[in-house]
């Protein structure tokens, strides 16, 4: 019989290889409807994280009021009914070229709820329920879950239907199998016998901005303001100037396969030297390999050592990537109370989803391909400066950043 975060595992993997799949295709099929600009990739983005930008902290702060299974039901519906309505629309689109304002526009609303729904998703699994079946040892279940996130990626499907019925029926097993996930209080690994566990409490901006992981979430915002990362613009991009989607789609498997690399790299790197600068170490991993992309791209003549440079530049910034992200997410929770989790997870994915509406509309001011140039030297600059800001995390954290010892 499987245990419950093997359940958890499962289920997680069901959602993001939908979540994945209907991503990479949404941009493919943008680029074959509108093929001569990446505006209407751009403004999708930007409507879309613009969307989650203004409600992700309200949505971290309504996983508290409604009970945890009655919350993962509602995002999981609201995923899956999105993404089979925008899919039958693009359908329609591709066949009705008379009414692609119309269609358009619904799908750009209709990406805006998946967006949102995958939100509350994410922060409700990976900052409540993972946190009550590991019993606050998330050190363990994270690094496996973003492992699955990369794996998604290399083997990108879509069976929506089935998915759905399998994940509703994981989910209350789970709830059935853990019974303090029918309690609403987030689950705090220090509670005191016979000590009520206090109620999840709303963080506001300036408590936010206070926090003392404020930085290190600065710093994985900023990585969001990226049109090299192999997203929807990135790819609506290498489809206008030649490239034809099997090849990235193998391109994609490759990053996804380094990505995956970087989950097991990142547990042992962090015993060795720590969480802390296991992040440091890997930021400025991302930002080198990203230099690499944005020299590749100067050259405009599409050769095979272009072609590696390119692709072999962003296939290993995946690898310091998702080391960041895990120790940025292992940080947050590290130093943050219980009941404050949800709540600057909520500030979090506003923060990234700033940072990620600033790249579509960098996109937007800048969508002829020819001069895709300039936002990709603007992605790296500010990688840059978001390990620049890490580093100062690290060293506000730690009081030095190399670790020496003197005889």
């Amino acid at each position: 019989m499987l245990l419950p975060y093997q359940k958890l595992y499962i289920s997680h993997f069901l959602t993001s290889w939908v979540d994945r799949s209907f991503e990479f295709a949404s941009y493919l099929l943008i680029a074959k409807v509108f093929t001569t600009s990446l505006l209407q990739s751009s403004l999708y983005g930007l409507i879309t994280t613009l969307a989650a930008l203004l409600l992700s902290n309200r949505i971290g702060n309504w996983i508290n009021i409604l009970s945890r299974l009655h919350t993962y039901r509602i995002t999981l519906l609201t995923q899956k009914l999105s993404i089979v309505v925008s899919t039958l629309l693009f359908y329609i689109l591709d066949r009705s070229p008379d009414k692609k304002t119309v269609l358009y526009a619904c799908i750009i609303v209709l990406g805006c709820t998946l967006k949102l729904a995958f939100i509350g998703n994410s922060i409700a699994i990976e900052k409540d329920w993972a946190m009550v079946i590991s019993d606050g040892h998330i050190q363990l279940l994270l690094p496996t879950m973003r492992r699955i996130d990369l794996v998604v990626a290399v083997v990108i499907s879509a069976w929506t239907v089935v998915s759905t019925i399998l994940e509703y029926i994981l989910i209350s097993q789970i709830h059935r199998d853990v019974p303090e996930l029918s309690s609403r209080a987030p689950h705090s690994s220090t509670t005191t016998p016979g000590v009520e566990e206090e109620t999840a409490v709303e963080v506001t901006a300036r408590e936010y901005i206070n926090h003392k992981t404020f930085l290190a979430t600065l710093a994985l915002g900023m990585l969001y303001m990226n049109v090299l990362s192999f997203g929807g613009t990135q790819t609506s991009y290498l489809v206008l100037i030649g490239y034809n989607s099997g090849l990235l789609g193998i391109m994609k498997a490759l990053c996804g396969i380094i990505g995956v690399a970087g989950t097991y790299l990142m547990p042992l790197l962090a015993k060795k030297i720590g969480t802390v600068r296991t992040g440091l170490w890997s930021i400025w991993q991302l930002a080198l390999t990203l230099a690499v992309v944005v020299i590749a791209l100067t050259f405009r003549q599409s050769t095979m050592a272009t072609s590696v440079l390119l692709f072999g530049g962003m296939a290993l910034s995946r690898l310091g990537l998702w080391m960041f992200d895990i120790a940025e997410n292992l940080i947050l929770q590290d130093h943050t109370e219980p009941i404050h989790v949800t709540s600057i997870a909520g500030w979090q994915y506003s923060l990234c989803n700033l940072f990620d509406l600033l790249q579509f509309s960098l996109t937007i001011a800048v969508s002829d391909p020819a001069r895709f140039i300039i936002p990709a030297s603007i992605s790296l600059s500010a990688t840059v400066g978001a390990a620049i800001i890490y580093t100062l995390f690290v060293w506000k954290d730690r009081g030095h950043l190399l670790h020496i010892k003197l005889k």
